[in-house]
């Protein structure tokens, strides 16, 4: 019986680890190969190439003007992405929309399917499409979703990866701090 129990445990081994590994991948939605992000430092500009590609005409250069920025890089075959939607689309209601600007970015390969799903969900806060991943490859982003708050003057205050309460104190705290601590334009 000894001998039974011992190759029962060996046989279960793999699949323990194969348990594992999958919790751990599904702990934050990973795209593999992406190269790591070198040129997104705290404290210095964000890409100008990003939101030039977001706001793509004057008047929604104007919408961004002298407004910090909270830009949520998602996809919808991303589970956190899907689950932290809703939270985002209430901080749109709740930030001051003379200081903040919610926007969001899919990478969904068919924008179609992320059009019906913020449709479903009623997300009513800007949302644009990258379906060929232009964006998120320049990025160098490995893990969704990504959230990027940005100063008005295109400086990146704050990189935030995996789902996040956006409307718990803290948040909402933080995103007030590194706001009021900004020079307006």
């Amino acid at each position: 019986m000894n001998t039974a129990w011992r190759l029962h445990q060996r046989r279960l081994w793999p699949r323990w680890v194969a348990m594992c590994l999958l919790l751990l991948a599904l702990a934050a939605c990973d795209k593999p190969g992406a190269p790591a992000p070198s040129t997104l430092v705290e404290g210095q500009a964000f890409p100008s190439f990003m939101l030039d590609f977001i706001a793509g005409t004057d008047g929604e250069r104007q919408s961004l003007a002298g407004k910090t920025v909270v830009l949520n890089i998602w996809a919808t075959w991303c589970a956190p992405c899907r689950r932290e939607m809703p939270d985002l689309e209430r901080l749109s209601k709740t930030l001051d929309p003379a200081r903040f600007v919610v926007l969001g970015l899919s990478t969904d390969r068919d924008a179609l399917l992320a059009s019906e799903f913020l449709t479903r969900h009623r997300i009513t806060f800007a949302n644009y499409f990258d379906p060929d991943g232009t964006v998120s490859r320049q990025l160098g982003l490995r893990v969704y979703p990504a959230t990027f708050v940005i100063a008005p003057n295109r400086i990146l205050l704050r990189r935030l990866t995996g789902w996040h309460d956006w409307n718990s104190p803290d948040m909402l705290g933080l995103l007030e701090a590194l706001d009021r601590a900004q020079t307006r334009p």
